[in-house]
């Protein structure tokens, strides 16, 4: 249904209150101005007027009691009623989720409104204080300009904490390879470039010999069978041919000065274990990621070519309920894809392209592009040969097709089905084609889920892609066998 209010910010969950209540003098506004021990709050009414000036609360179950009871005797004596009350402040930060989570649990609505917003309402920009910023935050509030419903919540909430939490891991991780690759330039000259030492970079075999007082000088006076066996015991094949390769770069290379040497050699084994606990971390993290994945509409985006389980899940997260998606404009407005765009001095006169604006969710524009580029790469043959054509044409082929993504996304999470190229998109497209398209996309399916996630737990009926493969085999008389399941016999 086309919006038609001019008024499309309005937070509808506030404006709903607002007209049950009837009259802008029986709702109460509470703002709230968090902090760490004790929030401030104030009560007034809906023409702004208060109705009990700022006070204390304590962030603990005492405080939350307190606040209650100021709210009860406010009702009391105002004779307002508790279903027209609501809260509302600035983006909820950790200490106080747990306060927001209890009064939400008792029935209040608790919106949050943009900290950027309540800046400009302030009436004295040369100063901040907590009645300044209560009342910009009640403004802001009183005029329908708050999100009532979390950004993400449930599964999604818990897709999204995982998601972000191994994105902060993998920058880590990519710091401390930095780190090592300093330490190593100077203890062992082109140890970590393959074309040279033989060895890949950052494989077992590699760190486990930059944990032992590495240095090209001991590379170089290890006996050679010693160090033959340490490779093969790492994974290495023709270990003794990899052992004379990196004998021989050892003694080719500038040694480093023997007065650092060791002082690096112990920092250099101290990022390498750092190293492998983020390494570790970001397996572990993998893991729970495609378990929550699998439990969404969002497993449906790894049947896109070149889109795996970590894409698909830090997409799905960002974007969170496909029941709450706006529309596509505002998605790709969101997620800073798309330029800004400015017109004045009538309708004759033409709008101007302005750059793409700063405030967006960085981490949405962020997944959209790195998915955009893997499209371009190695995506369905008619988005890659469109990215590739963008490409040619010189235009910005990253987020054009980030914007491209964004609207498949949504269709994709919307109708819970599977990625289809557009000449099998036809409600009369011949049954035996779709057949064998299926029996194309299952066993990339199996790949980008298998070493992730249970296989079981991803396609179990219950969960999304299960009751696509059960649907499907039962429709088409299909087998779609898992690993180690016994091959199924068409009907």
């Amino acid at each position: 249904m086309i919006n038609t209010s001019i008024f499309s910010a309005q937070s509808k969950d506030l404006r709903k209150l607002f007209e049950q209540a009837g009259h802008r003098s029986k709702v109460l506004c509470a703002p709230l101005d968090y902090a760490k021990k004790q929030h401030t709050v104030l009560f007034c009414n809906g023409h702004g007027d208060i109705l009990k000036k700022p006070f204390s609360v304590d962030n603990s179950p005492a405080g939350l009691k307190f606040l209650l009871d100021q709210l009860q005797h406010t009702l009391t004596g105002r004779h307002l009623q508790a279903k027209h009350v609501f809260f509302g402040g600035e983006d909820i930060p950790a200490y106080a989720e747990n306060f927001i989570t209890q009064l939400r649990q008792k029935g209040y609505l608790v919106a949050q409104v943009n900290a950027w917003e309540a800046k400009k309402r302030r009436e004295n920009f040369q100063a901040s204080n907590d009645h300044l910023d209560l009342t910009a935050i009640a403004k802001l509030l009183l005029d329908w300009r708050g999100n009532v419903a979390p950004a993400a919540h449930g599964t999604y909430r818990s897709l999204r904490e995982l998601s972000r939490t191994r994105r902060r891991v993998v920058r880590d991780k990519t710091a401390l390879s930095n780190r090592i690759h300093t330490y190593v330039d100077r203890l062992f000259p082109g140890f970590l470039d393959v074309a040279q030492s033989g060895l890949a970079p950052f494989s077992k075999a590699s760190l486990a010999l930059m944990s032992e007082r590495f240095s090209a000088p001991q590379i170089r006076r290890r006996r050679r069978p010693s160090l033959s066996h340490q490779l093969q015991r790492h994974g290495v094949e023709k270990a003794d041919e990899a052992a004379s390769l990196l004998q021989q770069l050892a003694a080719q290379v500038l040694e480093p000065a023997s007065e650092h040497v060791s002082v690096w050699q112990v920092s250099l084994q101290q990022q390498v274990l750092l190293y492998n606990a983020t390494q570790a971390a970001c397996h572990a993290l993998e893991a729970e990621v495609a378990h929550w994945l699998a439990l969404t509409p969002g497993a449906f985006l790894t049947s896109i070519r070149g889109i795996g389980v970590t894409l698909a899940a830090g997409l799905s997260a960002e974007l969170g309920d496909p029941n709450r998606l706006r529309r596509l404009a505002c998605l790709c407005s969101y997620a800073g894809i798309i330029p800004g765009s400015k017109q004045t001095g009538g309708p004759q006169s033409p709008a101007h392209t302005t750059g793409v604006k700063p405030r967006c969710n960085r981490i949405l524009k962020d997944w959209a592009v790195q998915a955009s580029v893997k499209i371009g790469q190695c995506g369905p043959p008619e988005l890659k040969a469109a990215y590739l054509a963008l490409e040619a044409q010189e235009q910005h082929a990253q987020f054009i097709m980030a914007k491209r993504l964004l609207r498949l996304c949504k269709c994709l999470l919307r109708t819970q089905s599977i990625y289809r190229p557009s000449h099998l998109l036809a409600a009369d497209t011949p049954r035996g084609k779709l057949a064998a398209y299926y029996l194309e996309l299952w066993p990339a399916l199996l790949t980008k889920w298998k070493g992730t996630c249970d296989l079981r737990h991803v396609f179990a009926a219950q969960h999304p892609l299960g009751g696509w493969r059960l649907m499907v085999q039962d429709l088409y008389g299909l087998a779609l066998p898992l690993p180690k399941e016994t091959t199924m016999t068409p009907d």
